[in-house]
């Protein structure tokens, strides 16, 4: 499973949103009718696929996306999603995320030894036909430790693998701690760890990698120009069942299938894959123009979810949006979130009074249709084995709570001007609001309303909305601007629940930079030995939920509940997590669009 990405994306190691599968259907069996709330997992479409066909696949989103193949460099869920035909990740995941064999590579773990071995496939290629490889493996390590490469996934996670340390540090110029034991050019990897990990077994953890990058294919660029590189953003090498044959920068994707990849051959002939906006995706569905669309809003469920010729998916979205603060910078000479911004957000008081200001069931009420909950503590409920169900956070809007925190601190309201006020100060803010659907400004204003109601200034980052591309820019360019005070942040997570690569104190994409020593504490916790106890975990998880809600270094604000819209020419439809056969199953019953 790929790891966590911004609606934004985030995070260290193979990172990625959690894409869209597709799973297989026959005539002759019939699948296992699975549901999220009111919504069917799977489709179960009686016609059979016929031979060939071209899938017509979309993805929402209203900002051009970076083409970059390399999931270290990538910094964009909307490119990462619309990868996902042509494979990428190693293992096989089930359902609730664990990491099964069968997949394009096997894993085992000897905890006497602190080791873990990644067997790849014999019969494993890229799609020039070429071996993958051991050091194809290791290589993404490199990228993703040397500086020279520029990406930004780095996380102390990675420091538990043996070496890791002195290769970031230029202190070595190899890492220690993973070998080769049938050679550089064999299908055998071992990984040294220094400590074992609860979290190890689960995909996306964090701890290793589960990808590949062509070693022999990239080796000769220099690392400052691996990103721009046509071999890694239009031209790349892929192990999965498709491979992209034209990339539109920005705009569309065509796939065909790998005449390399080692499986089941795929029933379609090509994917074309194209971004679209958000004020032109219904519209574009009702027309017919696509199959189905990834991250369609849910302001827009109402207008989808009785198309003629559709059916409409959905499941528990690996997904979370917060409030964020500006506290600090990273200094990247030592891949630390440093806290030592002046403002008064570094008062505990101020960020709670800002968190209980928001009306959010309000606003979720009016735009989500349903789709989306305010969010009572940091983990999603899809992961509810370590979340506590009657937590509170900031889900209910508690104006008198919001005020008393503010008086309590010190800052007393002027009539005059209807602004609280300390030491001669106002209280005042910037709001770095990005671009959204039709909604977005709406929200964002109401919430500015809502703040001046306890009598805190709110202004929009140079008076409007931030492009998502700028937004992303100014939050993830060490070591971070001044120029700013709140923003809003949605992640598409990691299918294993720890937070550090979001929040701890090396993590990048920690753009508040808060730096809690506890909070530190509570995610080493919940990732330490004492965690193989399952117990130990949910404790351990909710103590640091509970840590982050009282200390509000961010907010959070909502779960949701990802739906999909799928046209019922569609066979082998699925948007279940542990569906590995992805697109080698889905078809399509007719060469035309179905309209009833």
């Amino acid at each position: 499973m790929k790891k966590s990405k911004v609606t934004l994306l985030a995070t260290s190691l193979i990172v990625a949103t959690a894409t869209l599968s597709a799973c297989g259907n026959s005539s002759t069996v019939t699948p296992k009718v699975l549901k999220a709330g009111n919504f069917d997992i799977t489709y179960d479409n009686k016609s059979s696929a016929i031979n060939g066909g071209q899938l017509k696949v979309a993805y929402e989103s209203d900002s051009p996306f970076k083409a970059q193949w390399l999931s270290e460099l990538d910094d964009d869920a909307t490119f990462s999603t619309m990868t996902s035909p042509s494979g990428g990740a190693l293992f096989n995941v089930n359902s609730s995320f664990k990491i099964q064999n069968g997949g394009p590579a096997n894993i085992s773990f000897d905890k006497a030894a602190k080791t873990a071995t990644i067997t790849l496939r014999k019969n494993l290629k890229w799609s020039d036909g070429s071996e993958v490889t051991a050091k194809d493996y290791e290589f993404q390590y490199e990228v993703i430790a040397d500086p020279a490469y520029g990406s930004d996934r780095w996380t102390s996670l990675l420091s538990n693998i043996v070496g890791m340390d002195d290769f970031h540090n230029s202190k070595s110029k190899t890492i220690s701690g993973i070998t080769f034991p049938d050679g550089a050019n064999g299908k055998v990897i071992k990984l040294q760890f220094k400590e074992n990990k609860p979290g190890f077994t689960q995909s996306g953890n964090g701890y290793f990698l589960e990808s590949a990058d062509p070693y022999n294919y990239l080796k000769g660029i220099a690392p400052k120009d691996l990103a721009s590189s046509p071999k890694t953003t239009t031209n790349p090498l892929v192990f999965g069942l498709f491979m992209p044959v034209n990339i539109v920068t920005g705009e569309s994707i065509k796939y065909v299938p790998n005449p390399y990849y080692y499986g089941k051959k795929p029933k379609l002939s090509s994917i074309i894959y194209s971004t679209v906006s958000t004020d032109k995706a219904a519209a574009a569905l009702k027309a017919g123009q696509y199959d189905f669309i990834n991250g369609m809003v849910s302001s827009q469920y109402t207008a989808v979810k009785n198309l003629k010729g559709y059916v409409t998916l959905g499941n528990q979205d690996l997904f979370l949006s917060l409030m964020y603060f500006n506290l600090g910078h990273y200094d990247e000479a030592k891949s630390l979130n440093v806290q030592d911004r002046k403002t008064p957000l570094q008062d505990e008081a101020v960020r709670e009074a800002l968190g209980y200001a928001r009306n959010v069931a309000e606003v979720d009420d009016k735009f989500s249709n349903g789709l989306a909950t305010p969010a009572n503590g940091m983990i999603p409920p899809i992961f509810s084995q370590f979340t506590d169900a009657n937590a509170k956070g900031y889900e209910k809007q508690n104006l008198a709570k919001a005020n008393q925190l503010l008086e309590d601190d010190g800052w007393k309201l002027n009539k005059s001007t209807g602004y609280r006020e300390k030491d001669g100060k106002t209280l005042s803010f910037v709001y770095a609001a990005r671009q959204g659907d039709a909604n977005q400004e709406t929200i964002d204003q109401n919430y500015i309303q809502q703040w001046q109601k306890i009598g805190v200034k709110v202004t929009l980052y140079n008076g409007k909305l931030m492009e998502f591309n700028s937004w992303v820019d100014k939050m993830t360019t060490p070591p971070g601007a001044n120029d700013w005070d709140i923003t809003d942040g949605s992640w598409s997570l990691s299918s294993e629940p720890s937070q550090q690569d979001l929040f701890s104190a090396a993590a990048p994409y920690n753009f508040g930079h808060f730096n809690d020593p506890e909070i530190t504490n509570d995610m080493n916790n919940i990732d330490s030995v004492k965690a193989d106890n399952s117990a130990y975990r949910k404790a351990a998880f909710i103590k640091y939920s509970n840590d982050m809600i009282k200390k509000a270094y961010v907010v959070p604000t909502n779960f949701d509940i990802a739906y999909t819209p799928v046209n019922k020419r569609v066979t082998g439809m699925s948007v279940d997590y542990g569906d590995n056969n992805l697109w080698s199953n889905i078809g399509v019953s007719s060469n035309s669009m179905a309209t009833k």
